[in-house]
């Protein structure tokens, strides 16, 4: 099945407006996304890094959501998705930009982590791994992100 090409600002724009999103005050409990709500956004972030339709991933439910929406998992993507502090490691020594089940893998290298808090998704984004990670992404989605 093919997909119809939408620039990035449309694609997710469509997407957003089908997911509550906010901007996280402090306090409130953040929950996991889960993978088939990830892997969406995995998608056009992949696309915004140069890596369209490929994602370097190694945790399996989501290598499986990820074949469900046509991705290919390829080690030598430029967008990773990460669920433990190795892989985070791992894949932002390769200058990878590095997406995470958790913000508390920032440290280790994370990049761009999707939680909800008080039911809603957010996107949080480390400024200064982003820099380091060498990859551009669009300022309509650094827009929506909650910047550390």
């Amino acid at each position: 099945m093919s997909r119809p090409f939408l620039p990035f600002d449309r694609r997710l724009s469509a997407l957003l407006a089908a997911t509550p999103l906010f901007l996280a005050p402090q306090g409130l409990h953040a929950e996991g996304v889960p993978v088939q709500d990830a892997a969406k956004f995995l998608l056009i972030l992949a696309s915004s890094a140069g890596s369209e339709g490929r994602v370097a991933c190694k945790e399996l439910d989501m290598v499986i959501q990820l074949k469900k929406q046509e991705i290919s998992v390829d080690a030598k993507a430029q967008v990773a998705w990460s669920f433990t502090p190795e892989q985070t490691r791992f894949y932002a020594e390769q200058g990878k930009l590095v997406v995470c089940s958790s913000r508390k893998l920032f440290p280790e290298g994370g990049i761009i982590a999707f939680e909800r808090i008080g039911g809603r998704l957010t996107i949080f984004v480390h400024q200064a791994n982003l820099g380091r990670s060498g990859v551009n992404l669009p300022e309509s989605f650094l827009k929506m992100a909650v910047k550390m």
